[in-house]
Order: structure tokens, then sequence, then C-alpha cells
């Protein structure tokens, strides 16, 4: 073969591979970057996607556990009587049977039985054993879980009030701006003069309310500590004045949310519980759903 020829051929081979190196080293770099590029932008669309909605916290108020049951009837005294034949009364509850009138009390209890009469329900029993009148104390929730609970339905129509006796604080907690709101419009039950908040200076308005439930409000001036129990007192006449009485036990748990007794000297509060007859009026605490601090 011409020697010529042999030359050209390897030089068009050569040019061919040159070629080729930089079409391969174009895609090289365009890759490079397209990758640089992608790196870049992946955070970017990570930040931007929006986060799964948080799974709603579940109601203290409801029903954690329990076989299904229908409410069959609510009693004369605002009781609960199921299908199976359990009687109940709700915990954390007041019905008002003490605040609303003679006169308006029937079409008080119409009125929840229209709200509750045959409803399909979860119904959880608080620990114990039922009381003297075979009563067990409940905690019931629609039984197929949408819904409020029947506790939060209550209060929120004012046909309750709230009364936590050491029952569950946290659903108290719960129910406290609920109640509020339903006094502020004048609902139910808050439309009675013995349902209102009484003011510690209303001394023969809570000597009134000795042995029933009320919710009193005012100014702690001092507080006394004695070895089995501390005194909450919104007076300086011992004898006369409303005072507000818990035990140590009480006392830690207390401090466990956060308020210290020691701490409430000068605070506005509103105590709620069944007034005892003492040297002076007096609510004791058992629980810390019972007292509100309000500034």
């Amino acid at each position: 073969m011409d020697a010529r020829r042999v030359d050209c051929a390897a030089r068009r081979d050569q040019n061919r591979g040159m070629a080729g190196s930089s079409v391969l080293r174009c895609f090289d770099v365009r890759l490079g970057v397209a990758l640089m590029l992608a790196c870049a932008v992946a955070p970017t669309l990570a930040q931007t996607q929006p986060a799964p909605p948080a799974a709603p916290a579940p109601d203290p108020c409801a029903a954690s556990a329990g076989a299904p049951a229908v409410i069959e009837s609510v009693t004369g005294l605002g009781e609960i009587r199921l299908a199976d034949g359990r009687l109940g009364r709700l915990a954390d509850l007041d019905l008002g049977i003490d605040a609303v009138s003679a006169g308006r009390w029937n079409e008080h209890v119409a009125a929840i039985r229209q709200a509750l009469l045959g409803l399909a329900v979860k119904v959880e029993e608080t620990p114990g054993p039922p009381d003297r009148w075979g009563r067990r104390v409940l905690r019931i929730s629609p039984a197929e879980g949408s819904g409020a609970p029947i506790h939060r339905l209550l209060v929120q129509s004012g046909l309750a009030r709230v009364q936590p006796l050491e029952e569950q604080d946290a659903c108290a907690a719960a129910l406290l701006p609920v109640e509020a709101l339903a006094r502020t419009q004048g609902l139910g039950l808050w439309r009675e003069p013995a349902a209102r908040v009484v003011s510690v200076g209303e001394t023969a308005a809570i000597r009134a309310l000795t042995g029933r439930f009320a919710i009193v409000e005012g100014q702690i001036l001092s507080v006394g500590t004695r070895p089995r129990r501390i005194y909450l007192n919104f007076g300086r006449d011992f004898s006369r004045d409303f005072t507000a009485t818990l035990s140590p036990r009480t006392a830690r748990l207390l401090e466990k949310t956060g308020i210290a007794p020691s701490s409430l000297r000068g605070k506005t509060v509103r105590v709620r519980g069944m007034v005892a007859a003492r040297r002076a009026p007096a609510i004791e605490i058992t629980g810390a759903g019972q007292i509100e601090i309000v500034r």
C-alpha cells in the first residue's frame, strides 16, 4: 500500500479518536455540572415540602377504653343509666342540682336528656367501687370516635360545671376554658344566680352555700403552713373570712403542675369545691384542678 495513504488513514483515525475524546470530556463536564446542580437544589426542594400534619392530641376527657353501650335514660337527679343496667355519674362534672332553681330543674334535666338519650357510646369507668347508691364514675365518648366527649358537650352548653375533685385533673384543665365561655355567654345553668362565681368578700353568700358546690374568687392575702394543713387565707379575720385548705400531699400535687402554695400570696385565684362550715367557710382542695390562677 502507498505509504502516503497509510499515513493519511492513520491521521484520520487519530483525529477521530481526539474528536471522540472531546465529546466524552464535554459529556463528563455536563454530567458533573448537572449533578452539582441537583445536589444544590435537592435540599431546597426538601425544605419546601410541607411537613405531614401532626396527629391530634387525645382529648383527656374522652373514654380511653371500655365496651360500647347505649344511654338508656337520665334520672331526675341527672344520673346516667346505660342499657346494660349500669348507673353512673359523669366524672369531673357538677350538673348544677344545687345551683339551678327548683322551678327550672326539670327543664334543665330535660335538656340533658335531649343531648344524651339513645346515644351509642364508649364508656370508661374510673377506678374504685360504686358509691352507696350504686353509681359508678363514668367517662363517656361517642362510640364511633367522632364528635366531642359527653363532658365537653355538656360543659360548652352550660348544662354542667367543672367539678374536678381529684378524678382527672387533665380533663378539668381542658374544660375550664370551655366553661368560661359558656359562663360569659350566660348559657344553661349560668343564668342562675346561685351558679355565679362568688367573691370572697361576700361572706354571707358563701356561708349560704355550705354543703353545696361553689366557685369562689379573690386574692390570697396570706399562706399559713402547719404540719398537717396549709391554709390559703383570703381575709385577715380567720374566724369569719373565707379560706381554702389543703394537705401536704395535695401541695406536692400542686407543685408538680408548677404551683407552689407559698407562691400564691398576693395572687387572685378561683377555687371550686364543696363549701364546709368551720370557724369560717372553707373549701378543701384535693387536686390541682380545683384552683385557677386568675392573675
